[in-house]
């Protein structure tokens, strides 16, 4: 028997995918093939490579655990060794792809698996990561948002009013583009939620910390093309999914707005201090 794995929560940050920056002018033949992205992550696996499997996942993957937390994980799924997956269902869209399958594990049980691909950069990876043994729910044992577990009732805080939630999605746009148009990520680290800073929320539930360097280096293409998001302070945001506090307690706000040069989309988590909603996952990007 397996020994119980901690569900991880963390934050998420995404650089863009597609044509506006130099490191995706370029497509590879594999970036056009999730599935075999996805096959060659797992047959890397197989091969006894997990550095290599980690590695070659998704920057938001990699930020919900160090290696060592994903060796330990695999390892205890026996998914390093075993056999590659057969997949059952797949659904296949210009920006997400998700595949839905079984393997079977270096000691012969057969493991029901459920991955997520993302373009990341020039190549489509591996973003999330579920797994489940039988008819059991599959859990995120890997990725960065899994299911809440005894979120104490302390930490359950009302829906902000869609007045709130402008004023959020605005602030922290706004505090983005000053980080970026300054290359200087110090104030936007001293704005994110303490939760998110110290790897662990408040629940006690671990989580990714991040540092002011992760930061700023992950998001060095905004400054590198000189990006200046100061035009959105005028325009409305268009919500993809309406607004809520997820089973975690932490309220997930997804959209874009429509400026006159490209599309931001955006992807925000805040977990809540009192008295404010801070910043918890962040994903932004361009696309034309």
């Amino acid at each position: 028997m397996t020994s119980p794995f901690h569900r991880r929560i963390a934050a998420l940050a995404i650089l863009c995918a597609g044509t506006l920056f130099p490191a995706c002018n370029r497509t590879p033949a594999s970036a056009q093939d999730p599935e075999s992205a996805a096959n060659a992550f797992f047959a890397t696996l197989e091969n006894g490579d997990a550095q290599g499997a980690y590695n070659g996942a998704a920057f938001g993957f990699q930020a919900a655990q160090t290696f060592d937390g994903f060796i330990s994980n695999a390892r205890d799924l026996g998914l390093v060794g075993g056999k590659p997956p057969v997949w059952k269902d797949k659904q296949i869209s210009a920006t997400e792809a998700d595949f839905n399958g079984t393997l079977v594990n270096k000691i012969g049980v057969p493991i029901n698996i459920s991955v997520s691909m993302t373009p990341d950069g020039n190549a489509w990876k591996l973003f999330t990561l579920k797994t489940s043994l039988g008819s059991q729910d599959a859990e995120n044992h890997f990725t960065l948002v899994g299911k809440g577990t005894g979120f104490n009732d302390v930490y359950h805080q009302p829906m902000p009013s869609p007045r709130q939630i402008d004023i959020l999605v605005h602030k922290t746009v706004a505090d983005f583009n000053t980080a970026i148009q300054t290359a200087n990520f110090h104030n936007f680290y001293e704005s994110i939620s303490q939760q998110w800073r110290d790897g662990q929320r408040m629940t006690g539930d671990l989580a990714a910390g991040v540092t002011e360097k992760i930061l700023k280096d992950h998001f060095q293409g905004f400054m590198d093309r000189k990006v200046d998001l100061s035009s959105i302070a005028y325009l409305e945001p268009v919500f993809d999914q309406t607004p809520q506090i997820n089973e975690s307690g932490l309220l997930e706000l997804i959209g874009h707005f429509d400026t006159p040069d490209y599309r931001v989309n955006f992807s925000f988590q805040y977990a809540y201090e009192l008295p404010f909603w801070k910043l918890f996952g962040i994903d932004i990007s361009l696309t034309k």
